[in-house]
């Protein structure tokens, strides 16, 4: 984690917009208290969270349209660049 930690302040590195971001923005933790932040929430809720996943994943295994929608509004976010049309 730490080394995410690293990744992301490092010059060059893209703003994605996401939960890590807006916690390293944050002057009041320290980065141990950040690692343990992230850790807490993603191991926390791993039981709803791997529901969550799995309903998730079934349900668009059963409709191709909205899979194709899901992927047009969020493939952006795993991209620093704003065309990902040629992916």
């Amino acid at each position: 984690m730490k080394g995410i930690i690293e990744e992301r302040r490092s010059p060059g590195s893209c703003k994605k917009g996401d939960f890590l971001d807006v916690l390293l923005s944050s002057n009041e933790l320290s980065d141990d208290e950040k690692v343990s932040f992230v850790l807490d929430s993603l191991l926390g809720g791993y039981e709803t969270t791997s529901l969550l996943i799995s309903m998730v994943v079934y349900f668009l295994g059963q409709s191709a349209e909205d899979l194709d929608l899901v992927k047009v509004k969020y493939m952006p976010f795993f991209y620093c660049n704003e065309d990902t049309n040629d992916r």
